[in-house]
C-alpha cells in the first residue's frame, strides 16, 4: 500500500494487505480532523512544557511547526495521505519533517487512543454548534410560515383520511415546535463532550505528572475526564448522543417531506413547489419532479441507519480500547453531512412553497370534517355521546 512505515513500526515484518485493511478509509475520513488534531497537539505541548518534559526552545519549535501544518492544510499543500494510517500519523510525519528531533518529542506521554477521542470531541463541539444554528433557522422558517398563514384551513388527517378541521398555521407551528424540540437533544449531546481525555493515555493513565486540568482549560473543556479508565469505556457514547439528536431532526424532516410530497401532487393540489426547487424529466417535457422532497425523505431514513451502524460498533465490547472504535467515524460523519445538507433546503422549502388557499378552503369545507363537532354538540345537549356518534356515522 505504501512505502511509509507506521509510527508503531519496530522493524518486524508487516503484511501489506493486513495494513491496508486495518487502515481502511481512515486516512480519508481523518482529513476533516486535521485542525482539531493540531489544536489538541498545541495544548499537549503546552502541557509538556509546563511540567518540564519539553524545554521552551523545543516547545516553540513544535508550536511553530504545528501552525505551519494548519497553514499548509488550508492552502492545500498538506493533507492526510493514503500512505498515512490516520491524522495523528500524518501530522507527526509532517511535524518531524519541519522540526527534526523536536517534533519527535510531541508524542511523549500520549496515545493515539486519547488523541482521536480529543479530536472527535473537539469536532463534535463545533458540529453541534453549527447544526444548532442551522436547526434554529429551520424552526424560524416554520414559525414564519405559521405567522403568514393566518386562518387558512387545512384538513386534518388520520390514516391518511380526512378526519377533523385544522389549519395551515397549526401544521406549520407543529413542525416549528418539533424542530425546536430537537435543539434540546443537541444540548444533551453537548453535555457528552464537556471533559478532556488528554492524559488518559491508552486508557490507563500516563506515568508522568501531567497537568491535566491545565490542558483541559487550554482546549475549552470543563475539566479532565476522570477517572482515566472512563475515556475508553465510553468511546462512542458522545458520537451516539449526537447522531441520536440528528436522527430526531431527520425524523421530523422525513415527515415534513412526506407531507409536502403528498400536498404538492395534482391529486391533493394543496401546494406547489417552486420551479427552482424541482427537477425536470429527461423524456416528458411537461414534468417537474419533487426530487428534493423525495431525497429529503430518503436521506432521513438513512440517518436512522447511520445511527444503527454507529451503535452496533460498541455493542457488548469489553472495557478498554478496541480497534472497532475506528468504525465510529464513518456513520458519524455521514449522518452529520446528511442533516447539515438537508437543513438549509428544508428552510428554503418552507419559505418558498406556494399554498393554494382556494383549494384548501374547498377541501376544508367537506361536511364530514365537522362530524365529531356535531356529535359533541349533541352530547352537550344531553344525547349520550355513543348514540350521537352512531347517528353521525350513519350519515356516511
Amino acid at each position: 500500500m505504501s512505502s511509509s512505515k507506521p509510527i508503531w513500526d519496530r522493524g518486524d515484518a508487516i503484511d501489506p494487505d493486513m495494513l491496508a485493511f486495518t487502515i481502511g478509509d481512515d486516512w480519508l475520513l481523518d482529513r476533516r480532523l486535521v485542525e482539531h488534531d493540531v489544536r489538541g497537539s498545541l495544548a499537549h505541548v503546552d502541557g509538556l512544557e509546563r511540567v518540564g518534559v519539553v524545554d521552551a526552545t523545543d516547545a516553540e519549535l513544535i508550536r511553530s511547526g504545528l501552525r505551519t501544518i494548519v497553514d499548509e492544510f488550508r492552502a492545500g499543500t498538506f493533507t492526510v495521505e493514503p500512505s498515512d494510517e490516520d491524522v495523528h500519523s500524518a501530522v507527526e510525519r509532517r511535524l518531524i519533517a519541519l522540526t527534526g528531533d523536536a517534533g519527535k518529542k510531541l508524542h511523549t506521554g500520549r496515545s493515539r487512543n486519547e488523541q482521536i477521542t480529543v479530536d472527535v470531541r473537539l469536532w463534535l463541539r463545533d458540529a453541534i454548534a453549527s447544526t444548532t444554528t442551522a436547526l434554529r433557522a429551520v424552526a424560524d422558517s416554520a414559525a414564519a410560515l405559521a405567522q403568514r398563514s393566518g386562518h387558512v384551513p387545512l384538513p386534518g388527517y388520520t390514516h391518511l383520511r380526512r378526519a377533523m378541521p385544522s389549519s395551515l398555521r397549526d401544521f406549520a407551528d407543529a413542525h416549528a415546535r418539533a424542530f425546536s424540540d430537537s435543539t434540546d437533544d443537541l444540548e444533551l449531546a453537548a453535555r457528552r463532550v464537556r471533559f478532556c481525555p488528554l492524559g488518559s493515555g491508552a486508557g490507563y493513565g500516563v506515568p508522568i505528572a501531567l497537568d491535566r486540568a491545565f490542558v483541559a482549560q487550554r482546549l475549552g473543556f470543563e475539566a479532565a475526564d476522570e477517572p482515566v479508565t472512563h475515556v475508553q469505556l465510553t468511546r462512542g457514547r458522545a458520537e451516539l448522543a449526537y447522531v441520536t439528536a440528528l436522527e430526531s431532526i431527520a425524523l421530523v424532516i422525513g415527515r415534513l417531506a412526506a407531507d409536502l410530497w403528498l400536498f404538492t401532487t395534482d391529486e391533493f393540489g394543496f401546494a406547489r413547489l417552486p420551479v427552482e426547487l424541482t427537477t425536470g424529466s429527461s423524456m416528458m417535457p411537461q414534468k417537474r419532479n419533487p426530487d428534493v422532497v423525495e431525497l429529503l425523505r430518503a436521506h432521513a431514513r438513512q440517518v436512522v441507519g447511520d445511527r444503527d451502524q454507529l451503535r452496533e460498533v460498541t455493542r457488548d465490547l469489553p472495557s478498554g480500547y478496541h480497534r472497532d472504535f475506528q468504525l465510529l467515524k464513518g456513520p458519524l460523519f455521514r449522518a452529520h453531512d446528511r442533516v447539515t445538507a438537508m437543513l438549509p433546503l428544508v428552510a428554503r422549502l418552507l419559505d418558498r412553497v406556494e399554498w393554494n388557499e382556494a383549494h384548501l378552503r374547498e377541501a376544508a369545507a367537506d361536511p364530514k370534517l365537522a362530524a365529531t363537532a356535531r356529535a359533541l354538540e349533541r352530547a352537550k345537549a344531553g344525547v349520550p355521546f355513543r348514540d350521537a356518534y352512531r347517528d353521525e356515522s350513519r350519515k356516511g
